[in-house]
């Protein structure tokens, strides 16, 4: 993993006789040997303590303030006994309060998880349709660690006589790893993988299967450099998830400043599906379960903090602010205060500034991608999925003036009859986007895309982030609490760079 966590290509800087690594690496052992002592499954309720030790670790030992990707490839299955179904365990908790980090926030990285190797056979029967019985492993499913799974483009054998009998399970460059495992099923459950990183392909010859087929597999460092072999072969979801690490120190070389929720916002923004994910499953929630967002642009992930028609807001919301409120019934005495404090919930929004003067004649295609990322608290008295804060973005519609948007996200803002009721307004919506609110708003990085005409989009819109119940507001001390977020909204379009930029740079909030 270390070889391919520092460099993108192994094989290319052997080939050049050097190569320049931009970031330093920690390791830190988690478990020594597979099977035995605290690594044997039966000691896995030890895992999450030496995950955090594993970490703080790391930290004690070069205390200096430097960006740190996190990456975990240590995984256990959850379709084996003892442990029946999939839930919350300890284990994606500590993952969870690792990366909340007291609110300062901790990229943490971790694989999705390989399929049973005793399935591979069944797997590759029915693939890739039954890849979606092989679920994630824990703690890949904590909803503030960036959980990878694995696609794969090497379809190719070695043109080679060992091989002439075998063929490859992944048939189609773009497709899904046969090692990768999937996301959960159900309504309560964030999308799971975020992301899918190239991850290698499965050789079969009769009944045997192959994972060490060297055009399927990556060139990497070996763990066994002190035995005369200083390189191997590496795939699965640990590939996966070491060039996950590799993608977030590129993103930080080049903009040290951003904050981990923003670079994790950033790789799952800039992840888009292949032509063979759209083609192998048609339906949405088995793409989204299978792939999550799709496969990040490394070349849009970067250069979305330096300068392609992006915005990225760093903001932090409050669980709910206190406002001071003229009683309902004066007081008796003089002396006494006239208002009293309540607790009112806040609504952020932000204009993406695109002027009119984009339209034109032609009306051009653009693409508008908008991604919410931030690490909530768990609840550090159960296993609940239950979040001290948690928030969600929507966007105004291109039918939508500003009124009816803001009434349609804030109801304080709906105007009342005479008796002091609500009154029933215009139902409007949002853009048709590709994964739709109530997917997306089930974890802490939301992420959706539409197309359509520019026409469509301009008029300067608004986007607004709401605030919803938690765990915090049952602890007073807690009740004005704020959390980090970051949002970043992307614009593809002609012209739309010159007309964004002068005026993101005189700011875009609105306060409200």
């Amino acid at each position: 993993m270390a070889g391919l966590t520092l460099y993108r290509d192994v094989g290319a800087a052997i080939e050049r006789g050097s190569a320049e690594a931009p970031h330093w690496l920690q390791s830190s052992r988690l478990l020594i040997a597979p099977g035995y002592g605290t690594a044997a499954d039966e000691n896995h309720e030890k895992w999450p303590v030496l995950k955090e030790r594993a970490v703080r670790s790391a930290e004690d030992a070069d205390p200096r303030p430097r960006n740190r990707a996190f990456v975990l490839a240590v995984t256990r299955s959850m379709q084996d006994p003892p442990l029946d179904g999939i839930a919350p365990t300890l284990w994606s908790q500590a993952v969870d309060q690792l990366a909340f980090r007291d609110g300062q926030g901790r990229l943490m990285i971790v694989s999705a998880g390989n399929a049973r190797d005793a399935k591979w056979l069944a797997l590759a029967e029915q693939y890739p349709q039954l890849q979606l019985s092989e679920k994630i492993h824990q703690p890949a499913q904590a909803s503030n660690a960036l959980t990878v799974g694995a696609f794969t483009v090497r379809v190719e054998l070695p043109n080679d006589k060992d091989y002439a009998e075998a063929r490859v399970v992944a048939t189609k460059p773009g497709g899904i790893s046969p090692y990768t495992s999937t996301g959960l099923v159900g309504h309560e459950w964030p999308i799971k993988p975020d992301v899918v990183i190239e991850g290698g392909n499965l050789a079969i010859s009769g009944t045997l299967t192959d994972a060490t087929v060297p055009t399927l597999s990556a060139l990497s460092t070996s763990h066994r450099h002190t035995h005369g072999s200083p390189v191997g072969l590496m795939s699965m979801t640990s590939e996966a998830s070491a060039r996950a690490a590799n993608l977030a120190a590129h993103i930080w070389s080049l903009e040290p400043k951003l904050r981990p929720e923003t670079v994790r916002g950033l790789i799952v923004h800039s992840a888009s599906w292949t032509e063979a994910m759209v083609e192998d499953f048609s339906g949405l929630n088995d793409r989204l379960q299978a792939c999550g967002y799709g496969v990040p642009n490394e070349r849009l992930a970067s250069e979305c903090a330096q300068g392609v028609a992006t915005i990225v807001v760093e903001d932090s919301m409050p669980n709910a602010v206190i406002d001071e409120e003229p009683k309902k019934t004066p007081p008796k005495r003089a002396t006494t205060k006239t208002t009293e404090p309540k607790v009112r919930r806040k609504v952020m929004l932000y204009r993406l500034p695109l002027p009119e003067s984009l339209l034109s004649d032609a009306d051009p295609d653009v693409e508008l991608r908008v991604t919410l990322s931030y690490f909530t608290e768990p609840n550090k008295f159960g296993r609940r999925t239950y979040h001290g804060l948690d928030l969600k973005w929507d966007m105004q519609g291109p039918q939508e003036g500003t009124d009816a948007f803001i009434q349609r996200v804030n109801a304080l803002k709906r105007p009342k009859d005479a008796e002091g009721r609500r009154v029933k307004i215009e139902k409007t919506k949002s853009f048709d986007w590709e994964v739709g609110i109530e997917r997306r708003s089930r974890g802490t990085v939301q992420s959706d895309r539409w197309r359509g005409k520019m026409s469509a989009l301009v008029g300067d819109k608004l986007i607004a982030i709401v605030p919803a119940l938690g765990w915090w507001d049952q602890r007073k001390a807690l009740k004005t609490q704020e959390m980090k977020f970051s949002l970043v909204v992307s614009v593809f379009g002609p012209g739309v760079y010159a007309a964004i930029k002068p005026k993101v740079e005189t700011g875009i909030t609105i306060d409200v």
